[in-house]
């Protein structure tokens, strides 16, 4: 198969965006829990009398100091702009334009203060946010301007769409696991050489390890913290093998949801790793295997009132 063929499979090729639709939402409520707490204490968030860090590492600094001049009014009538924008983005009314809209707010408040939302994680979202803004596939499903278009062209929700950004969301969330299992194994506190599962049942308990069930034992054995350490990797290095891999699929997003709830158990973790990263899992799953056992269902319920009709009558 040549270079070209290959391209187009992988990427290019046309499928339903149904998936895509149901991820929107998640990227949404992830946003919503990321952003919208930050608002309640304005004057110790963002307004002139905060404490605030600027990562010029992600922005230069005439646009940080571009920002900082915003009076107040400016910056209430952004957070009035980021509600109403990310609103519409979660119910997908005007998805493209309200996902553009709410991540510039996103970069607005990043470069306002980055003190409470500067983190990796953080970064994440808004990379996953800039792929969503740069296709308006998923406003086809879940959404307002689906069932709006529904209504003025028949047949829309069966449109088949390039497959290209889920593409890339796949790829995202695969690499994710695969560099952090391999910065495990490569950088200082190599999981192979030390043990660093056991150092976090030595953490205090008001620490980044929250207190579980096993703590307390795990932290008399620490022979097998390491076991557990090893298996951790020997996981995640192929998962996104296994994600691609039809015949592992589903076994891979389920232990990559068994990775996400024991992180969740077991450390103070943001939100990001409990409502966008399991949903982006599920990217993975072949739009079309759902369209079609959704009609099966469809026509199954179909079948079953006519025949309950029928015995009625």
């Amino acid at each position: 198969m040549s270079a070209a063929k290959i391209w187009n499979r992988l990427f290019l090729q046309e499928r339903p965006t149904f998936s895509l639709g149901f991820f929107r939402v998640a990227a949404a409520v992830t946003t919503g829990c990321h952003v919208l707490p930050t608002f309640v204490p304005m004057a110790d968030n963002y307004l002139p009398t905060a404490f605030k860090t600027f990562d010029t590492n992600f922005f230069t600094v005439d646009a940080v100091q571009w920002v900082q001049q915003s009076p107040e009014w400016v910056i209430y009538a952004c957070v009035a702009i980021f509600i109403v924008s990310w609103l519409s983005f979660l119910i997908g009314f005007l998805s493209q334009v309200s996902c553009i809209v709410m991540t510039a707010m996103c970069y607005y408040f990043y470069a306002l203060n980055s003190f409470h939302v500067g983190t990796l994680s953080w970064d994440i979202l808004l990379v996953t946010l800039f792929l969503m803004c740069i296709t308006p596939y998923h406003g086809d499903y879940f959404s307002i301007d689906g069932w709006l278009k529904k209504k003025r062209i028949k047949g829309f929700y069966l449109r088949r769409r390039p497959y290209f950004v889920q593409r890339l969301l796949q790829l995202q969330v695969g690499f994710s696991f695969f560099y952090t299992a391999l910065y495990k194994i490569t950088a200082e506190g190599n999981w192979l050489q030390d043990n660093p599962v056991y150092y976090l049942m030595l953490y205090p308990y008001q620490g980044v390890t929250k207190t579980f069930l096993l703590k307390d034992v795990l932290v008399h054995y620490p022979g097998i913290c390491y076991v557990i350490g090893i298996l951790i990797v020997a996981l995640e290095l192929p998962l996104i093998v296994w994600l691609f891999w039809r015949k592992t699929r589903v076994a891979a997003i389920l232990l990559g949801w068994a990775f996400h709830i024991m992180l969740i158990l077991t450390l103070d973790v943001p939100a990001i790793f409990f409502f966008l990263f399991p949903a982006q899992l599920l990217l993975f799953m072949d739009p079309r295997d759902l369209i079609r056992r959704i009609h099966s269902h469809q026509r199954n319920n179909k079948f079953f009132r006519r025949g309950f009709r029928c015995q009625i009558s």
